[in-house]
């Protein structure tokens, strides 16, 4: 991430005026921009407007470019459970590249599990629906999100689930660095699949079908299946031989086929993981669920940031949890330390796969001859 001085101070003040939409207050910010919540001039309609940082703009233009293509790419699917994007591009006259998206009046995923310390297992799977049915509609248009974690799944205050960042989304129809980047490598370590660890470039749905049974493993839980001081650390993980984790060993109460609904999601081998989000739809509803029918939210938000369930300060409460926070572990090809994990990771694997060959060529010669010794006899 960039280190800016843009990211130490607000680009906009309440009552400031950009291309039509008046600013409200600072939703959010980051290393790379910010977020704001607009009011549109004329229609007197909220929105929220994203911002790049300039200074990251004219320093980096892989930031520009992933900046832009979640924009391209969500304004291609409009889905009741995917954020829409209205506007996008340079305004010349402050030098910023702007996103103006839906604003979604509540907080995200990542939120709502600090707040809880974990959901029900239906509530959960309600969740999940809702994100499954946003990933089925963009696996229509050959798009694979990529980045599916609680930090990009937003939740309103009805309860509607919206999936939020296609900036690292895999499109067929958008070709650049972040889609054909041969073994390129970028995502969540806690959420990302086993392939796309080692090539994010090769990556099909599957891999989202896998982040999201971690999403889902986790609000159940309260904690991802692995965990780890680092990067390097959380991806041995996940790309060892060792089974998925069974759900049951940390909540016994789970239901056996919800349990085994989650290690299908989350198989290592993507070949036997369930293959598409239709799929998965169809699986939860053999289960009992219904995508149509919401059941109550343990954790309801509200623009004031109160709980409608508890009446505790959501605010409160989380900056009390971030104290003892720690930052979600991320990366992309600009990590050093990752890229030399990954490449002695394939050196170790086609070492193995050598070793393997020979063992079965030595194996065949040993047959043959004791064959050929038996026929002469």
């Amino acid at each position: 991430m960039s280190d800016n001085s843009q990211a130490n101070h607000d680009i906009f003040n309440a009552g400031d005026k950009f291309r039509g939409y008046v600013i409200e207050r600072l939703l959010g910010k980051g290393g790379l921009g910010a977020v704001y919540l607009v009011k549109h001039e004329t229609l007197e309609t909220y929105f929220a407007l994203k911002v790049l940082y300039p200074e990251v703009a004219s320093s980096n233009e892989h930031y520009v470019k992933r900046f832009l293509r979640e924009a391209k790419i969500a304004s291609r699917v409009r889905h009741p459970n995917l954020v829409a994007v209205y506007d996008a591009g340079l305004d010349e006259e402050s030098n910023l590249y702007y996103i103006i998206m839906d604003w979604v009046s509540g907080g995200n995923l990542r939120q709502a599990i600090a707040f809880a310390g974990c959901f029900t297992p239906d509530r959960a799977v309600e969740v999940v629906m809702q994100v499954a049915s946003a990933l089925e509609a963009a696996h229509k248009f050959n798009i694979v999100h990529r980045d599916i974690k609680p930090e990009n799944i937003m939740i309103q205050p009805d309860g509607l689930v919206k999936l939020v960042d296609m900036g690292i989304a895999k499109a067929d129809n958008i070709k650049d660095s972040l889609s054909t980047s041969a073994e390129s490598v970028f995502g969540t370590p806690a959420y990302v699949a086993p392939e796309q660890a080692v090539d994010a470039a090769g990556v099909d749905i599957r891999a989202d079908i896998y982040s999201l049974g971690v999403v889902l493993f986790e609000m159940i839980v309260g904690k991802p299946p692995y965990e780890g001081p680092n990067a390097p650390q959380v991806l041995a993980q996940a790309l060892s031989g060792d089974p998925f984790p069974d759900i049951r060993d940390f909540k016994s109460n789970v239901d056996p086929m919800l349990a085994v609904l989650i290690r299908r999601m989350c198989v290592k081998e993507r070949d036997r993981r369930i293959a598409d989000p239709t799929e998965l739809l169809k699986e939860f509803k053999r289960l009992g669920y219904k995508l149509d029918e919401r059941s109550p939210s343990n954790v309801q938000f509200s623009d004031s940031g109160e709980s409608a369930q508890t009446h505790l300060s959501m605010k409160t409460a989380l900056a009390n949890i971030a104290k003892d926070a720690k930052k979600t572990l991320s990366f992309d090809t600009t990590d050093i330390e990752i890229r030399k994990f990954v490449e002695e990771l394939k050196k170790r694997k086609k070492i193995k796969r050598i070793a393997t060959i020979v063992s079965m060529i030595a194996l065949s010669l040993v047959a043959f001859i004791v064959l050929l010794v038996l026929l002469l006899k």
